[in-house]
């Protein structure tokens, strides 16, 4: 079975937005919390007073990510890399359905952290906002799709 020029985009399209979305989840669990690297720079650039350094307690241990902050956090860095990239691989593809795009991603391409409803809603919102932000002409053929899948 040969690989058509059509579907070879589509997965090197799909791969990209893979590659996002494993950076978003694996590289914050490896390098840390980004929340508590924050609030450890602030404490810094603080002038403390005598008695703040006294009664100062260590900042809480980082918590695990819920699954929607994770989902959050996917959906948030793909828009803003990928946005252009999924709107021109939406008109590239027109002939395919929004369904059948989202199946496809979601068949070759797992996502860590997350369970089957919170990809395809992953899929979903990646879609939807970037297509908000890029190309709204396309807003309602993805609406449309994702009611009819």
């Amino acid at each position: 079975m040969q690989i058509s020029k059509l579907e070879m985009r589509i997965l090197l399209g799909i791969a990209i937005v893979v590659v996002a979305i494993l950076a978003v989840v694996i590289v914050p669990r490896l390098a840390g919390s980004a929340p508590a690297a924050q609030s450890s720079i602030a404490r810094v650039t603080q002038t403390p007073t005598p008695s703040a350094i006294a009664t100062s307690t260590p900042a809480p241990a980082p918590t695990a990510q819920t699954e929607q902050q994770i989902l959050d956090g996917i959906v948030t860095s793909t828009v803003s890399v990928y946005s252009v990239l999924v709107c021109d691989s939406l008109k590239q593809y027109a002939a395919l359905s929004i369904p059948e795009i989202i199946t496809k991603v979601l068949a070759e391409y797992p996502t860590t952290g997350l369970s089957d409803q919170s990809r395809q809603i992953m899929a979903q919102r990646v879609l939807t906002e970037s297509t908000a932000k890029s190309c709204p002409e396309q807003s309602p053929r993805v609406a449309a799709g994702i009611v009819q899948g």
